[in-house]
């Protein structure tokens, strides 16, 4: 059932701005079966007439013949499927890509191009967003709150649920899932039809809006902030009339501090995605389809991603010189650099001024490399070539095709005397994109390039930023977009980077080095020291002694198994040479560590010491077992040198462990391989047994401190907000006494109050999870155990199941758990049930009659919640009796107790005296509650004479004999043609009676339908 607070304070406002921009509105009921020729079924999504009027449109020459083939493909295409992300992938590249039909335009029958959406004339489409849209799916029906429509297919779902709710973004989220049947496919309790066509799905309640596609999971939602082209000054000024006709003037957010002032995060959400032309942009060139870890995903671009490309475009288009129309885009590491190439890639290829220039990409990431394959190759007639050798690419640069090249750097880094270029083509038709343009492997190829391509701009990807020289001075120009740290952590595109420096004794700088280099050689004689020394150096021989490797991977595994392997994350550890990794490897084996790897270069001349961990084979699998859950793989740990440092993505990495000196780039480089995002993952840990804090200022002061903000944060940096969370959590129970968890609990009783406390409390967890198990979090471990207690209490006596505790980290969780168990309650042992032959001993357990008058009170709204789907009308008349009572009794408790306990004796033995004196049975009798409240409501008559009422008793007899034979059919609710006979009987009956009515008859089919799925089902 609909929220009002949903409906007017959500759903309304998002309605309201979308014809606003242009949709047209229609109710989802005038879009019903009974109410519209377009959908035969509720099981059909798309609106027929709409879309045959589009492709007509659109395509005007289309015969009659090829009109009804193109619209049954359509419908029909993703049957051919055998999942959801396969049909939708086919339907999107038949919308992207167009159809192909045989006809005779007036040169003889040949293949012609049939377009389902003009993405080249915006307003040639029809635009339509309907509410309540109400979908058939195989067991159950489901009411997206917003789906829009472009010509007829429903390429858009927005769920909307109100601000005042506990969770609600998950809430909004979960709904979507099932929806789609991505929740739990199996169980099929969602519309996975609908989805065949989803381009978006949104998750709203108003202050934050979300977006995500079909494979996206909780963690990949996020929010769009940037309405662009629009400022958001532009936008905030617009007036937007609601269908009321009052007015909202940038929808003033109540009792919020928004990120975007006047507006909510739904208006930015919906002015950047939902504006037409950009809808369409988005559907046609910035969506991608990915095999990741054997799964096929479908992504979108996030709103830097879509800003990036069009500035990019725009400074390509009104650049003057080479150098005017280059420059960098700066977005830090993790938040999809590389897709920002592709969706650029396939943006210029549709731009009518740039889709014939020679597209030349340097990259040194494999995997772009093939993305960039798959995404162009075959697509449109585009060629695309690899330039496996110098020779190869000066041979491709020669030519004016308008192909695309893409060179990777790993080939070409042998040889350098191989990089004497020519000016080979002088045309300025030719972009080059070049992937972390800074390092320095490009140097000798960009002055190459330079030379061959003298005309030719350079647009520079980077996912570190330029340092303070570069910024004004870099041959590639100025930033064109920029997407810093800050940004990326606040947008939860990637997570915040918290830095620990581990035991100063072993850092290997300053004034250190030569005591630890005594400590750890000290007795070797004098000739020892020197040879080492001589071959190895002082700081070298230090970071590789074995006394001192033992010593931290004995700190290393400690902090590990108290700090993140409780939440199943995993681990790097950087270490200073290719020697240091195999001590380190060695020593973990012999310490028990978790399964660890060492992966590391190797070469020709390698001693036998490194060739175990060389193998290129047994690196690539050792990385895909990384990557998984432990409990999919237990390899928990891999040491490395230098490989992996760079473009590599395990988002269940959450530490590295770092015992080498690195500055600049590589810095940034390294440290971003944790701040990857990953359900339950908050932070990424840095631990630095280097001693990287003696010149942490030195190594990023080559950038501006706007760049590097956030980069690293110290973990002390944590404490405060750890305060600050306990602070807000304790507050609600200021005024109440903490040794009685029973007046704590009914402090909770409100649900707006119960909702925050919820909030609270998760952040105070999460704080507690981020520092456990360092000392400084003692203070705060008794109220801890006290709020988790009152959590619990909470949970079971308002049977909020909402008040679980999920995602605040295991080691909190546990330790929560196991303060409950002590005081013995098991938190895994619900609630004791209303009609319990217990309950009333259990009731003594609260010393308070308030606390057991409101435990009798929400055990039968528990009752009431859980039965109601058996007999709707029944337990809905019982829920306002129990307001009654409660409202008449105040805070008269001894008394309130006494009349609940005699209302819960009578609730189930009063039920079926009613069905006894009417003869009729328990599932009769819930069919016969449903015809009388509906001949009620259309009559006007709360009471039927005597014949009337005789008349309705029989008619729901025959139609629950009709009922219960038609079920005995194996799996007749997935068979819609059963369905819709069973409908036809119900209605013939209905007719036949003296109480028949039009509107009565849609009801009750309607409604006897869903009764029999619970009861008869």
């Amino acid at each position: 059932m609909l929220q009002p607070d949903e409906y007017h304070k959500v759903e309304l406002p998002a309605l309201d701005q979308l014809q606003a921009l242009g949709w047209t509105y229609v109710p989802g009921a005038d879009l019903s079966p009974e109410s519209c020729s377009e959908r035969q079924y509720y099981r059909h999504v798309v609106l027929l007439e709409r879309l045959s009027t589009a492709i007509k449109r659109i395509n005007p020459w289309i015969s009659d013949e090829n009109l009804r083939g193109v619209v049954r493909d359509v419908r029909f295409l993703g049957v051919e499927h055998p999942t959801l992300i396969e049909a939708n992938r086919q339907i999107w590249e038949m919308l992207v890509s167009y159809v192909s039909v045989q006809q005779d335009l007036g040169s003889g029958r040949r293949g012609q191009t049939v377009k389902i959406i003009d993405f080249d004339r915006t307003d040639n489409n029809e635009f339509l967003c309907a509410n309540q849209y109400r979908v058939e799916g195989p067991t159950q029906n489901i009411i997206p709150d917003v789906v829009l429509f472009v010509n007829g297919l429903p390429l858009g779902v927005i769920e909307c649920k109100s601000p005042y709710i506990t969770n609600p973004m998950e809430a909004g989220i979960n709904q979507l899932l099932r929806y789609s049947n991505q929740r739990n496919p199996h169980d099929d309790e969602g519309a996975e039809r609908l989805f065949w066509y989803n381009q978006v799905m949104v998750s709203t309640h108003r202050d934050h809006a979300r977006i995500g596609t079909i494979s996206s999971r909780h963690e990949h939602y996020l929010e769009w902030k940037d309405p662009y082209p629009q400022s958001l000054e532009s936008l905030a000024a617009q007036t937007f009339v609601v269908t009321d006709g009052s007015e909202i003037i940038g929808d003033m957010v109540e009792d919020q501090t928004s990120t975007y002032g006047t507006l909510s995060s739904q208006q930015v959400l919906i002015a950047g995605v939902f504006e037409p032309k950009n809808f369409l942009d988005l559907i046609q060139n910035f969506v991608v389809y990915e095999t990741v870890d054997g799964r096929m995903i479908k992504k979108m671009a996030r709103y830097q991603q879509f800003r990036a490309v069009h500035k990019t475009i725009e400074r390509l288009k009104t650049g003057t010189t080479k150098k005017d129309k280059g420059g960098v885009i700066w977005h830090t590491q993790g938040s999809g650099k590389s897709l920002t190439m592709v969706f650029l890639a396939l943006k210029l290829r549709r731009d009518d001024d740039l889709k014939d220039h020679k597209l030349v990409f340097v990259t040194d990431r494999t995997q772009l490399d093939r993305q960039l394959t798959e995404t162009f190759r075959g697509a449109q007639g585009e060629t695309v070539h690899h330039a496996g050798s110098v020779a190869q690419l000066k041979e491709f640069l020669r030519s004016d095709s308008s192909d695309l090249v893409t060179a990777m750097m790993q080939k070409f880094q042998e040889g350098e005397d191989d990089f004497e270029f020519e000016a080979i083509n002088e045309s300025d038709r030719i972009i080059v994109l070049t992937d972390e343009a800074h390092r320095t492997q490009y140097g000798t190829l960009g002055v190459a390039l330079n030379t061959a391509l003298p005309n030719a701009p350079k647009i520079a990807f980077t996912g570190t930023p330029l340092i303070r020289t570069q910024r004004t001075a870099n041959e590639f120009g100025s930033y064109i977009d920029q997407y810093t740290i800050e940004q990326a952590v606040a947008d939860g595109a990637t997570v915040q980077i918290l830095y620990e420096g581990r035991e100063a004794q072993t850092k290997v700088t300053g004034d250190s080095l030569d005591t630890l280099f005594d400590e750890y050689f000290g007795d070797r004689p004098d000739e020892e020291q020197k040879a080492i020394k001589q071959k190895y150096g002082t700081e070298l021989a230090v970071l590789e002694a074995p006394q001192r490797i033992r010593w931290i991977c004995i700190d290393l595994l400690k902090h590990y198994q108290e700090h993140i392997a409780p939440n199943g994350f995993k681990a790097m550890i950087v270490t200073s040479s290719r020697r240091a990794a195999v001590l380190y490897k060695q020593t973990l084996d012999g310490l028990g560590a978790p399964p660890s790897a060492c992966i590391i270069s190797g070469s020709h001349n390698d001693e036998a010491f490194y060739t175990p961990y060389t193998d290129a084979h047994q690196h690539k699998q050792q990385i895909e077992q990384f990557k998984q859950p432990v409990v999919d793989h237990p390899l928990s740990i891999i040491v490395v040198k230098d490989m992996l440092l760079t473009g590599f993505d395990a988002p269940i990495c959450q530490v590295m462990y770092l015992d080498r000196k690195l500055r600049e780039h590589t810095l940034l480089q390294a440290i971003a391989r944790v701040n990857r995002t990953y359900e339950g993952k908050s932070r990424g840990f840095i631990v630095d047994y280097y001693g990287l804090s003696d010149y942490l200022a030195e190594a990023l002061d080559m950038f501006t401190t706007e760049d590097v903000a956030g980069a690293l944060r110290d973990l002390k940096d944590e404490i405060p907000k750890l305060q600050a969370a306990h602070t807000r959590a304790m507050r609600h129970f200021a005024n109440v006494n903490h040794d009685d968890i029973d007046a704590c609990v009914l402090a909770l009783e409100d649900d707006e109050v119960r909702q925050q406390f919820e909030i609270d409390f998760k952040l105070f967890c999460k704080q507690m999870d981020i520092i456990m198990p360092d000392p400084v979090v003692q203070p705060y471990l008794a109220e801890l155990k006290f709020l988790g207690k009152v959590n619990q209490g909470a949970r079971n006596l308002y049977r909020d199941n909402q008040l679980q505790l999920v995602g605040v980290g295991e080691k909190v969780r546990q330790l929560i758990d196991e303060h409950i168990r002590a005081t013995g309650v098991d938190p895994k042992i619900p609630p004791v049930d209303l009609l319990a032959a217990d309950f009333k001993k259990r009731l003594q357990e609260h010393k308070s009659d308030r606390a057991k008058a409101s435990e009798i009170e929400h055990a039968i709204k528990h009752h009431i919640d859980v039965r109601i789907e058996d007999d709707p009308e029944y337990y809905s008349s019982l829920s306002e009796k129990l307001n009654a009572i409660i409202e008449r009794q105040g805070e008269h408790w001894d008394e309130l107790v006494q009349l609940l306990l005699q209302f819960r004796d009578n609730i189930e033995a009063e039920r079926q005296q009613q069905a006894d004196d009417l003869g009729l049975t328990d599932v009769e009798y819930a069919f016969h509650n449903i015809l009388m409240a509906e001949i009620s409501k259309y009559s006007g008559e709360e009471t039927l004479d005597e014949v009337t009422h005789d008349e309705v008793i029989q008619v729901t007899k025959d139609l629950v004999d009709m009922l219960d034979e038609a079920t005995q059919i194996v799996g007749f609710f997935s068979k819609q043609d059963e369905i819709a006979g069973m409908k036809r009987k119900i209605k013939r009956r209905i007719v036949a009676s003296s109480f028949d009515d039009e509107e009565l008859r849609a009801v009750i089919m309607d409604r006897f339908m869903e009764l029999a799925k619970v009861r008869l089902g």
